[in-house]
């Protein structure tokens, strides 16, 4: 039965001292480290000396040990090392960011000039951003105990064994990634095989041979389709987005047991998971208290994982904070104590690539191209594929070309339906979107 933690160190001081915690390749050859070994380095690591560290974390096995260091010593900012460099120095600099632990020579040498070394605070708080377009993403203040609690809610309904291997290939920048690649398995003894890049993806299977992975829709779908899930993996989990019913059929037809997680980087991680046949019902975690509002919208409760807050920002804390309860933005039902997500309340695409994209920032830039006088939305389908719909008399296909060109392969716009009549609006001016058709 896994038990409640309260700290990443009691968390794995709580395991089989000699037992294997992670594997990863080391000059082309499988290494390893015990609980004991990793506790060791943990207790041993060196602190810096400013009181606000940004971590680009990674599979890289001394990152991963610095976070368990430096959680609740140090106010630590969690970054992604394949972020662009502009979209880091903003982030450094909105939350005082005075030393950087890993990532390569050269981006360290682009923000050491941007670090505020002199800045000093007594918090000790975890800060994950959030994975909307680089304007709109927020400094989310999670603490080493939510993550733990976040951790022990999974892992309630999950269960998994010390004889499990789980193979951790989701950016670990992000706290699905973190949580249920990383502290799931831990929570339990297992062991974490550490992948070694999307490139080395088409073999890390059949390098470590994991009985389970984590993975986001996308990454589910080329597995599958590719034939690269080993023999002995038995378990998928799966979150960030919703798979389609073809992948789901494939994984089923080989025997794997298909979960799906839901959860948010201001809930710590999972709300909810699925348990049985349908992936799409999901059990409501032990720690939390989920009520659908008038218009939808999931409104969730919980005393041990939600997020302090945005970090510097009152007003969008205030927004999404009320009366103790996250207004998640997300759509959905219950039913037989199941709950299904049934669409996004908030203005933002999720794609199964796990990305998403904040649509007002996303049109403003189209609108930049197109110029005024053009009446128009953009629309998801069923597919997941990005549509523009127009209201034009001219031809937009080559602007939309250029502009496709800045985007990344996933919030590309696939396909172009000309309006015969402005669109529909409310009173205010917003697109009545669900009164417009899209096919697949």
């Amino acid at each position: 039965m896994i038990k409640r933690f309260k700290s990443f160190s009691e968390l794995i001081s709580a395991q089989e001292s000699n037992d294997c915690i992670f594997s990863y390749l080391k000059e082309g050859q499988i290494a390893s480290i015990s609980y004991g070994e990793l506790l060791e380095k943990v207790h041993k690591y060196p602190l810096p000396k400013e009181d606000v560290v940004g971590l680009f974390i990674s599979n890289n096995i001394e990152s991963i040990i610095a976070l368990f260091a430096l959680a609740s010593k140090k106010q630590l900012i969690i970054l992604d090392p394949n972020e662009r460099e502009e979209s880091l120095i903003k982030k450094i600099k909105a939350t005082h960011v005075g030393h950087i632990l890993f990532g390569d020579e050269e981006l360290r040498d682009i923000l050491t000039p941007h670090l505020e070394v002199n800045y000093h605070t007594e918090d000790k708080d975890i800060l994950f951003f959030t994975s909307g377009t680089t304007s709109e993403s927020k400094a989310v203040v999670l603490t080493e105990q939510t993550l733990c609690n976040a951790t022990f809610n999974g892992g309630s309904l999950l269960p998994l064994t010390k004889e499990d291997k789980l193979l951790a290939v989701l950016p670990l920048s992000h706290v699905f990634g973190l949580v249920c690649s990383i502290l799931w398995p831990i929570s339990f003894g297992a062991t974490v095989c550490l992948g070694n890049g999307l490139r080395q993806i088409f073999t890390d299977f059949a390098l470590y041979k994991p009985t389970v992975t984590t993975l986001v829709p996308e990454m589910a779908k080329f597995l599958v389709f590719n034939k690269l899930f080993n023999n002995e993996l038995s378990l998928i989990l799966i979150g960030a987005g919703s798979c389609d019913d073809m992948t789901i059929n494939a994984i089923k037809a080989l025997g794997i047991r298909l979960s799906y997680g839901y959860g948010l980087t201001e809930s710590s991680s999972g709300i909810a998971l699925s348990l049985h046949d349908n992936p799409r019902a999901m059990s409501i975690c032990p720690d939390y208290k989920v009520r659908i509002a008038e218009d939808g919208e999931i409104i969730v409760k919980s005393n041990t994982t939600l997020m302090k807050g945005y970090y510097n920002d009152p007003k969008s804390t205030e927004a999404t904070l009320i009366d103790g309860e996250l207004h998640t933005g997300d759509l959905g039902k219950i039913e037989d104590g199941c709950l299904f997500i049934t669409g996004r309340k908030k203005e933002i695409l999720v794609f199964g690539d796990g990305s998403k994209l904040y649509i007002p920032e996303y049109e403003a830039k189209l609108l930049s191209l197109l110029g005024p006088g053009c009446d128009f939305c953009i629309l998801q389908n069923a597919k997941g594929q990005v549509i523009l719909y127009i209201y034009k008399p001219i031809d937009v296909e080559n602007i939309v070309d250029e502009f496709n060109k800045t985007q990344s392969r996933s919030h590309k716009i696939e396909k172009i339906i000309y309006a015969k009549d402005k669109l529909p609006r409310t009173g205010t001016g917003k697109v009545m979107k669900y009164l417009i058709k899209v096919e697949d």
